[in-house]
């Protein structure tokens, strides 16, 4: 089997390539800069992108499934481009006699949609909508919860830094949460699905509110957390809310909190009636994995990853301690004093102790550490 990963430098994409890295299978990679890309990956790679028609067709030349992975959240008319990309590969892959298309889209309904979500929804309509030409299987999930993941960052910033949330009426929207492991398990497994003509399968775990998430991941992270949702935050103030306390950016943060308004719930139960071997973790044992994978530095890809010049470097380095911590090292000689004594001085700076100087301004910045949710 033939197989062409889109999106291959993305969040999604980074994991899955992975995956099928260790599949019986030929894997080809279209990317737009190869450069961003380790050159000891030992998978074929096309240059080009979907809105180069030469390019795009000697990607697909000679392939049996490919995976569309490909959004254009970060620019202005991202609707008008992933649907005139959507076309364009779909175009292509049936000029070029590709058998399946396998997208991972968002839960949602078309008429309580998002514009954000309704880019996604209508992305998968033009990919499927021709299943006399192409078998089309279209994963669904909602929330995804993986160590780097844009939600999961969402909940643990704001659950780690605000002991007390006053917080937007979303807050009470249902969802389906689903841990990253699975969404790729889903995605994988298509390629192999006995199916005709189109498949829409939507994936989660659990019914559960944003606020239920938050608190589970304050009860994951030993914290304990007040919520306290109000009517009266508006979308471009909840926008700059999550701006100022989580690292996503204002322009990703309004289309995610445009989209968290309606339920993003599953609609069918195909997950289980064609993947019955996959049994989703549950909310709770997905949040723990990915605080451990980040305490343990194993975050493998993250929402911002995309296809640029310094991919390379951050996918080497982001994760490494020694690229994220500024280190300051003082030496001073110690002669005739015993080990023993410099390190129990060491051992007692702070507490009782107290410090070497400005004790007053130590204790001030304990009790502000303490109204924070610290240990002081």
């Amino acid at each position: 089997m033939k197989v062409l990963l889109t999106g291959a430098n993305g969040y999604i994409g980074r994991r899955l390539k992975q995956t099928l890295l260790n599949e019986d299978i030929s894997l080809r990679l279209l990317v737009r800069n190869p450069k961003s890309l380790d050159p000891d990956l030992g998978v074929e790679v096309a240059q080009g992108d979907t809105f180069d028609p030469a390019s795009l067709e000697r990607a697909l030349e000679g392939i049996d499934v490919a995976y569309y992975l490909i959004h254009s959240l970060q620019h202005k008319n991202y609707k008008d481009l992933d649907k005139q990309s959507a076309q364009n590969f779909l175009d292509a892959a049936i000029k070029k006699g590709v058998k399946r298309i396998i997208y991972l889209g968002g839960l949602g309904v078309k008429e309580h949609a998002s514009e954000h979500l309704l880019s996604r929804i209508e992305t998968g309509e033009v990919l499927s909508s021709r299943p006399s030409d192409i078998e089309t299987i279209w994963i669904r999930a909602g929330v995804i919860i993986g160590s780097g993941s844009s939600s999961f960052e969402i909940i643990r910033h704001l659950t780690e830094k605000l002991p007390v949330m006053v917080t937007p009426k979303w807050v009470k929207t249902l969802a389906q949460p689903i841990g990253v492991d699975d969404v790729i398990a889903y995605l994988n497994a298509s390629k192999d699905l006995s199916v005709n003509r189109k498949l829409m399968v939507d994936i989660g775990s659990e019914k559960m509110t944003y606020k239920e998430m938050m608190l589970g991941c304050a009860n994951a992270l030993g914290l304990k957390r007040w919520i306290f949702p109000l009517p009266v935050l508006t979308i471009n103030l909840s926008s700059y809310w999550l701006n100022f306390f989580t690292p996503v950016p204002y322009t990703v943060a309004r289309s995610l909190i445009e989209g968290l308004s309606s339920e993003v719930v599953i609609q069918n139960d195909h997950a289980k009636q064609y993947f019955p071997h996959i049994d989703p973790m549950d909310f709770e044992s997905a949040v723990k994995k990915a605080i451990q994978e980040m305490e343990e530095n194993q975050v493998f890809s993250r929402w911002s990853d995309a296809g640029g010049e310094y991919d390379m470097w951050e996918r080497q380095h982001k994760d490494d301690p020694s690229s994220s911590v500024l280190i300051d090292r003082q030496k001073m000689n110690l002669d005739g004093i015993s080990k023993k004594r410099v390190y129990r001085t060491f051992c007692s700076i702070g507490g009782k102790e107290g410090w070497f100087g400005y004790d007053w301004l130590w204790e001030i910045r304990g009790w502000m550490d303490k109204m924070l949710g610290g240990a002081g």
